[in-house]
């Protein structure tokens, strides 16, 4: 699978069948079997899904989000520090682990971006948002996205704020 892999990208809806999707992330299948659609309802979150022959394979949850500037990169030039920014949080994204390292993600990364993009033209949006697993740091490194906190040896932190400058086109 490359980026076009999916056959469509569709925001979560009641007809989508999750219960034998499991990406290996017990959170990750809990919240899209359980909360997805509950939370698109309330307004709270909307959850895309990557759909390959009918199936769903994957999805992308995206929130709003304001953005402290001074965690950007000194070379982040154009934005004011000491304020704030807005922009689009990557919540969750998963792949089922059978199309795992087929390029789903990064179809999903880029349908994000994307996202941003049209945000960015009726509202303003800056950034690309997200807090990532630290074995995703690497892959989330060449999708674009910056580290705005060095992991520290003996640091044992869950996930690792990233972000992702949205340029204007």
């Amino acid at each position: 699978m490359s980026e076009g892999a999916f056959d469509s990208i569709e925001v979560i809806s009641k007809d989508m069948d999750f219960s034998s999707f499991e990406c290996g992330n017990a959170d990750h299948n809990d919240f899209i079997r359980d909360a997805a659609l509950d939370e698109l309802k309330k307004g709270m979150s909307v959850t895309y899904v990557g759909m390959v022959d009918g199936r769903p394979v994957a999805f992308v949850t995206l929130v709003t989000a304001a953005y402290r500037t001074e965690f950007l990169k000194p070379d982040t030039s154009g934005i004011r520090k000491n304020g704030e920014v807005p922009a689009i949080k990557i919540a969750r994204i998963a792949t089922e682990k059978y199309c795992q390292r087929l390029g789903c993600g990064e179809a999903l990364v880029h349908y994000a971006m994307a996202v941003g993009f049209m945000v960015q033209e009726r509202v303003g949006c800056m950034l690309i948002l997200t807090d990532a697993l630290p074995d995703k740091i690497t892959w989330y490194e060449h999708q674009g996205f910056v580290l705005a906190m060095k992991p520290v040896a003996g640091q044992n932190r869950k996930d690792y704020p990233m972000f992702a400058i949205l340029s204007r086109r």
